[in-house]
């Protein structure tokens, strides 16, 4: 007959409420008592019931991580995979499961709203990708524990973590000074991509810093498609005089400037440097190499969890910060 947490009180000589705090995770019980408890549970194979657990408790261990897929998501941004991994890593050692959700930034609020009222998760992970003023009000109205995976572009009192793309930023533009390239090119995003924005702005800081300059018209923008980077290959090479080194906003600009580039004779480095952000989806298949400041998403998926288990727990804890530094890959493009 399987163990029951009676049992499991029995043999630690505590209280089945204590056995409960410890399987738990929660109520303030000290260290030594938890472990106790945990050393009977595995010598006695206990498994709680997670529907009794739910019921006593009120809560589902669930977590819903909210984004938005469009059909060729996992190509064109193996992030999001890569960060919902390491969420998931982290509320499983919790006991909690992660529900995945697509929605769009129209749609986000309803399914929000219905998920909370009715008690459907405990928590949420929201993508940047389906966040609006109006989320970020009704969050913040009801106190629901919530981490935002990306900085918001508006006044806000969410929760929320972000890598440092100002610093990504520096660190390509001092790359590329110390590697000889002092006139440079940038191609971005467009006007409203806030990645894009924030790695421009620490382009053009580290060059002020080291006394140079990114002029205005050495800026392009785009809608960061593999045609984005072979136009702005064309507007490149009509620049007087041509830039030496290029620093791409995201992947996709990278490798289709790359192939414009080449298909024209134009030799990577020697003729022109590149360099981009994050090693996935294309960088470490180009030839040569593409070097790129590339960030742990797996990590920054498990602080989330991490996050947003912190603040189902202590609801007013506020938290915006930047995680997860940057890290410079050399390869051949430089």
């Amino acid at each position: 007959m399987p163990a029951t947490i009676r049992d499991v009180a029995l043999k630690a000589g505590v209280s089945p409420s204590t056995v409960s705090k410890a399987m738990n995770d929660s109520g303030a019980i000290a260290e030594e008592t938890r472990q106790k408890v945990l050393q009977a549970a595995h010598a006695l194979d206990y498994r709680p019931n997670a529907r009794a657990r739910n019921f006593a408790t009120r809560a589902t261990y669930q977590v819903a991580f909210l984004a938005e897929f469009p059909y060729d998501a996992a190509f064109v941004n193996p992030h999001l995979f890569e960060i919902m991994r390491g969420v998931q890593h982290t509320l499983d050692k919790k006991g909690y499961a992660m529900v995945m959700k697509h929605h769009s930034s129209k749609d986000a609020v309803a399914y929000v709203e219905q998920a909370w009222s009715q008690r459907m998760v405990d928590g949420f992970v929201l993508h940047m990708s389906v966040v609006t003023k109006k989320l970020s009000a009704y969050l913040s109205r009801e106190n629901i524990p919530h981490i935002v995976i990306g900085k918001p572009n508006f006044d806000n009192r969410l929760c929320w973590i972000d890598t440092d793309n100002c610093l990504s930023g520096e660190l390509a533009a001092r790359h590329l000074v110390e590697m000889g390239y002092t006139d440079l090119c940038f191609v971005g995003g467009r006007a409203d991509d806030m990645i894009s924005w924030r790695r421009l702005q620490g382009v053009r800081q580290a060059l002020q810093e080291l006394g140079l300059n990114l002029p205005h018209e050495r800026v392009l923008q785009s809608q960061s498609t593999l045609a984005d980077g072979a136009r702005a290959m064309k507007k490149l090479l009509r620049m007087k005089p041509r830039p030496k080194a290029v620093i791409c906003a995201n992947n996709p600009i990278a490798l289709g400037l790359m192939q414009a580039l080449q298909a024209k004779s134009i030799r990577i480095p020697e003729d022109i440097a590149l360099i981009t952000f994050d090693s996935y989806p294309f960088s470490m298949f180009t030839d040569p190499p593409m070097t790129v400041v590339d960030i742990n998403m797996y990590e920054m998926g498990q602080e989330a969890g991490r996050l947003v288990l912190q603040k189902m727990k202590h609801p007013s804890t506020q938290i915006q910060t930047y995680i997860t530094s940057p890290t410079l890959v050399r390869r051949g493009t430089t």
